[in-house]
């Protein structure tokens, strides 16, 4: 009995032990998770053995903190404006990771001017927030700093103001340093801006180890939607930002970065420190759609997009959607497109139809590729874009309706007949494309006309490139030389006069060849292939161009290193046998 009772006692203190070990369990990972949690809106200075560079990337640094999970510029959050002390300590106690605010000079352009940096937007010229005082509350943070400098006298005080910081205790986040230092699109030139050489004297001088913001004084026109960023504008930028060390992110308005794309894209492939913010007014009409474009054809670490909701939080629940379609800008690369294996050109298909049936039957049995549209009239609707060859009126319009609904990746290749059909063929991917429709690429080929191998009847190339950046600019240019100039091959006048016309454009260029006039032509090979990073080749041969064997030397000389800048444009039979050959010489 006395053994049943001691037994009893036993098991009663075994329960009570475990209990209390359970709840010193489950107190202790409340107290680790309160302090994990408290430490996420800490200053980093406060985790111990925690640091990082001022010139750190931003992504590196959020992820560190575990705020983000991958490198990705969309899941960056802002905060504007956190200039006064009000609007900082909103700052400070919000979700924002990065706050944005600007800076001026107490007094600016009067009498009292100082050389005081205080926290104000122009035209404010005092605030009750110095920047030195806002660096010693944000820098409690875990927060991000961009920097925005409205005057050019506040510059410097200020970048010495970090200087020190930096020496005596330390910033530990990446640092932006923005001001907008060019005039952009609406802007006219006597609109003052922040002078571009001053600033990137001294932040080189006093402060290097930043991210540079440099941007473009913008005007948004709601008369004039389609006014954008020029090929000048960004070109002049990067003369001024080419050889900076640092890296490098250019704010742009996103109202306007769709239409100017092209030429961010070409900014974005200079250097891979280069990185776009996209940013917002309140009342820009910024689109779920043209956001989802800029993002499908860019790198998630290479955009910020400092946008306000509703737009932003429509916009990431589209972008994170898994297997959606890709909006594809028209004038991309087809490796990018169709990512064939090894980033091989000749895995591209390339496929010929000429009238409704031969199309129907490629877009249901066919998997993808380019599709070659041979583009002519009828007399019965002339000046009007037809699929040449059909039997029966089959208009380009219609025929592009086709291929732009089907869920296949396909290309389009307009092979136009004549000089009159260019401007239409080029107003109807226009039209598509303002509808939204046109997320294809697509390539413009005409035989042209110009310097040495000027031939009468055809275009002239200076006119083909004319036409085609008037009308509609967001192509792959394709041009060819007239067939009866290649008897004895591509000699170097056809070839030299053919990359001097191509020479300066800011579109992908494939240079349109024929395998057997290629086959005598190992000179032009290697001049076409070191004329530019953007210039691709495309080697062609048809059945009425001759045997297989007869354009075989010409499609062997071009395959080389450069694997990704050559495409194959061949009869299916020939296809088949040069890829045999390829893998088995």
């Amino acid at each position: 009995m006395e053994k049943r009772v001691i037994e009893k006692k036993a098991r009663c203190m075994s329960r009570e032990a475990c209990t209390m070990a359970v709840g010193i369990f489950v107190a202790v990972v409340l107290v680790v998770v309160t302090i994990f949690s408290m430490n996420r809106s800490f200053s980093p200075d406060h985790v111990p053995g925690f640091t990082f560079p001022t010139d750190g990337d931003m992504l590196d640094y959020l992820l560190d903190l575990s705020l983000i999970q991958k490198k990705d510029g969309l899941l960056v959050s802002w905060y504007h404006s956190a200039n006064n002390k009000s609007e900082m300590e909103k700052g400070l106690k919000s979700d924002a990771m990065v706050l944005e605010a600007d800076v001026n000079i107490e007094g600016y352009n009067t009498d009292g001017q100082t050389s005081i940096p205080i926290m104000a937007h122009p035209p404010d010229i005092y605030s009750d927030n110095t920047l030195q005082e806002w660096l010693d509350a944000v820098l409690k943070s875990n927060k991000g700093i961009k920097l925005d400098f409205k005057t050019i006298e506040s510059v410097g005080p200020s970048l010495d103001i970090l200087k020190k910081k930096a020496l005596e205790s330390g910033i530990n986040r990446p640092v932006w340093l923005n001001a907008d230092i060019l005039h952009g699109p609406n802007v006219p030139g006597f609109i003052e801006v922040v002078n571009a050489t001053s600033f990137l004297n001294l932040i080189q001088e006093k402060f290097p180890n930043a991210t540079i913001s440099p941007g473009w004084q913008v005007l948004y026109v709601s008369l004039l939607p389609n006014k954008t960023y020029t090929r000048a504008m960004v070109e002049d930028m990067y003369e001024l930002l080419k050889n900076v060390t640092q890296k490098v992110t250019f704010p742009i308005r996103a109202v306007m970065g769709k239409n100017a794309w092209p030429h961010f894209k070409w900014l974005l492939e200079q250097s891979p420190s280069y990185s776009l913010t996209l940013w917002q007014e309140k009342d820009d009409p910024v689109t779920v759609e043209d956001l989802l474009f800029i993002r499908d054809n860019s790198q998630p670490d290479q955009i910020y997009y400092d946008i306000y909701d509703p737009v932003l939080s429509a916009f990431k629940e589209v972008a994170f959607q898994p297997n959606r379609s890709r909006r594809f800008y028209s004038g991309g690369n087809l490796i990018d497109y169709f990512k064939p294996r090894n980033s091989d050109g000749m895995y591209i298909q390339w496929h010929s139809i000429d009238n409704r049936i031969t199309l129907m039957t490629l877009l249901k049995e066919g998997d993808s590729g380019m599709i070659v549209v041979p583009v002519g009239e009828t007399q019965s609707n002339p000046g009007v874009p037809t699929v040449d060859g059909s039997d029966v009126d089959f208009q380009l319009q219609e025929c592009l309706d086709l291929i732009l609904v089907s869920p296949k990746p396909w290309g389009i290749y307009l092979k136009i007949k004549s000089q009159e059909l260019l401007s239409p063929s080029l107003a109807l991917l226009k039209h598509l494309n303002e509808r939204k429709f046109l997320y294809n690429p697509t390539w413009i080929n005409m035989d042209v006309s110009y310097g040495r191998f000027a031939t009468p009847g055809y275009i002239g190339g200076d006119q083909f490139i004319k036409e085609i950046n008037k009308v509609f600019p967001y192509v792959t240019i394709a041009p060819s030389w007239p067939k009866e100039l290649l008897v004895q091959g591509y000699t170097k006048p056809l070839v030299e006069d053919m990359m001097s016309l191509c020479k300066g454009l800011w579109q992908e260029v494939s240079y349109q060849l024929q395998a057997v006039p290629l086959g005598k032509s190992l000179l032009a090979i290697q001049m076409l292939q070191q004329s530019s990073p953007r210039h691709s080749l495309t080697v062609e041969h048809q059945l009425e161009q001759g045997s297989y064997m007869t354009g075989y030397k010409g499609l062997i000389l071009v395959r080389g290193r450069n694997t990704d800048k050559v495409f194959y444009n061949l009869h299916k039979f020939y296809s088949s046998n040069f890829a045999r050959d390829v893998f088995t010489s």
